[in-house]
């Protein structure tokens, strides 16, 4: 057997294997590609606030957090935006401390995301997030999970990550099937003379729209992956890095790549009550994050996300905040970390201009995330989705018609057999 004929063979079952997760992933990816979009017109009332009054200023977020937690006695906010989007309610969670188990839980067993009105701190109200039983104001953090899990917990997660590798090392596969076979000896004797390599490539990246469905669908499913194998690569290593740390990271550790955690000790006993308050804390994260900005040579961009994130388990604090060196749309991505007690700086993390292999996961995170180009990328990111779909049920498609093929040819063979 031939190895292209063996490489042909492992690309068709490895597509075959992946395409109900690639299919899945394709069509959720298309819609995600507008999530806050299709959040806000999904749930308009947990989602959508309108000032009291034109002008009206929203409320400063450490207060908020004060005003719901003295709803809810006993309970935690770990996570703080530090920017509130005009229009828009705010997202929290509220923990609290599991007397039987010392951990920290969701403070009430009916939600787990709270959403209330910057401008009054009022309620607006509350749900389980992906809990699609809930109606529509679930409808896309379901999807979302069906995207990455297909809604079936850490084995769906799982799944889903070894089909991004079989995904990813199958898109290898499928390049090297596209190019030109070598030149066989039979046309040489015959005195033809071989085409430049470039020039019997070149089918390869057509569509004959007009040679029957076979062809067709042939031609759809290896020149759309030609076309399309740069993104097809980025979104499934991408993936690979969401769903299988346990592959990528070790792979990546190779080009220099550290995680954001790395170099953070985890404490024997959570530290839920340290030292530094959510105000002291927000306070020096503030300056840290200058004299940082100072030290490494990039500037703090206040028109986008920042927020506050305390790590009982660690017993830190992270100041999240938008830089220069950010390539997401929504910012939100340097982050400076410092001992929740003594307040002393541990690490801080930029996306680009420290490590190549953390840069270049930032970047194809931001890509699969569709939180880079603006609106036309989200539109792309849409259109791949879909175009994602169209080689799997094209692949299948393909494999469909060669085993009915192989079929009538057992048939064949076996009535002309019975006929001698």
């Amino acid at each position: 057997m031939r190895i292209r004929t063996v490489w042909a063979i492992v690309h068709r079952w490895a597509g075959l294997t992946i395409a109900l997760f690639l299919i899945v992933a394709g069509l959720t990816g298309s819609l995600l590609a507008f999530n806050d979009d299709l959040e806000t017109w999904s749930a308009p009332r947990l989602h959508r606030v309108a000032p009291p009054r034109p002008g009206a200023a929203m409320l400063d977020p450490q207060r908020l957090r004060g005003v719901v937690l003295a709803r809810h006695p006993g309970g935690m906010i770990d996570y703080l935006p530090l920017r509130f989007a005009t229009g828009r309610s705010v997202v929290l969670r509220v923990n609290r401390i599991d007397q039987r188990t010392g951990a920290s839980v969701p403070w009430s067993s009916r939600w787990d995301e709270l959403f209330v009105d910057p401008y009054s701190g009022r309620t607006l109200g509350h749900r389980t997030w992906g809990d699609i039983s809930e109606g529509l104001v679930n409808l896309m953090p379901f999807i979302y999970r069906l995207h990455y899990s297909l809604a079936l917990g850490p084995w769906g997660l799982l799944a889903f990550g070894v089909a991004a590798l079989v995904w990813t090392l199958d898109c290898f596969v499928g390049f090297y099937l596209t190019l030109p076979v070598s030149w066989r000896r039979d046309h040489a004797s015959a005195g033809r003379r071989a085409p430049k390599w470039s020039a019997r490539w070149k089918p390869a990246w057509r569509v004959r729209w007009h040679g029957g469905k076979h062809r067709l669908n042939f031609d759809l499913h290896r020149a759309g992956g030609l076309w399309l194998w740069p993104l097809l690569l980025v979104f499934a290593w991408s993936g690979v890095s969401f769903n299988l740390a346990v592959v990528y990271e070790p792979v990546m550790r190779v080009f220099g790549y550290q995680r954001l955690q790395d170099g953070i000790v985890p404490l024997a006993d959570p530290r839920y009550h340290p030292k530094l308050d959510f105000r002291a804390a927000e306070r020096l994260g503030r300056a840290i994050a200058r004299s940082e900005a100072a030290r490494l040579g990039f500037t703090i961009d206040s028109t986008r996300d920042s927020g506050l994130l305390h790590r009982p388990d660690a017993g830190v604090y992270a100041y999240i905040f938008s830089s220069s060196a950010d390539m997401r749309a929504t910012g939100g991505r340097t982050v400076t970390i410092f001992d929740s007690d003594t307040g002393r700086p541990l690490k801080t993390v930029v996306p680009q201009g420290q490590s190549g292999a953390y840069a270049f996961t930032e970047w194809i995170t931001a890509i699969h995330m569709a939180d880079v180009g603006g609106l036309p990328w989200r539109i792309a990111t849409a259109a791949v989705g879909l175009m994602v779909t169209g080689l799997s049920v094209t692949g299948a498609l393909l494999w469909v018609r060669k085993r009915a093929a192989r079929r009538i040819s057992r048939t064949r063979h076996a009535l002309r057999a019975a006929r001698s």
